[in-house]
């Protein structure tokens, strides 16, 4: 639990930090500043991986309940979060804003990415109708459609640090 409310008090700071109301020393930050910009950018990349941390996160729970290790209870509120996470993920790469584990091909590439990322999107919500229904074989059927993680992944993203 204490992870969860740091991160949440993290995304709190970022959403500061991108609205522009507070600066990196918690003063207010001047509009337009060098300083107003960077911030913006990092609470941008943060908002990113953060996303793609809880993705993450909701398929490993998915594949419990797949594999009988979780309660079949918790599809639909994880397939709900897996497609609201998709969506938004969408969105925030919507920006050409480099940075995090994203090459470079994810923004000289950017419509090829755009394209699949909103096929992602799409697929996770029909999945998330699926999981509504508690209809495990459903969802199981449309997972690899939903969740093209890999696939993306070998393209767009550098290998995570060890």
């Amino acid at each position: 639990m204490a992870w969860i409310e740091g991160r949440i008090g993290r995304i709190a700071v970022a959403g500061l930090v991108a609205m522009g109301a507070i600066g990196a020393a918690g003063a207010p930050a001047p509009s337009g500043s060098a300083a107003a910009t960077s911030l913006d950018t990092e609470a941008a990349i943060f908002d990113r991986q953060f996303l793609m941390q809880q993705l993450d996160d909701d398929g490993e729970v998915l594949g419990n309940i797949s594999a009988g290790i979780e309660p079949v209870s918790k599809l639909a509120e994880t397939t709900r979060s897996i497609a609201k996470n998709a969506r938004d993920s969408v969105e925030s790469f919507r920006t050409v804003i480099p940075g995090g584990q994203s090459k470079p091909e994810v923004w000289s590439n950017h419509a090829d990415f755009m394209a699949r990322m909103e096929t992602f999107a799409k697929n996770a919500e029909d999945m998330a109708k699926a999981g509504e229904t508690g209809d495990l074989h459903a969802v199981n059927n449309l997972m690899v459609a939903a969740m093209p993680c890999k696939q993306c992944h070998d393209l767009y993203r550098a290998p995570k640090k060890r």
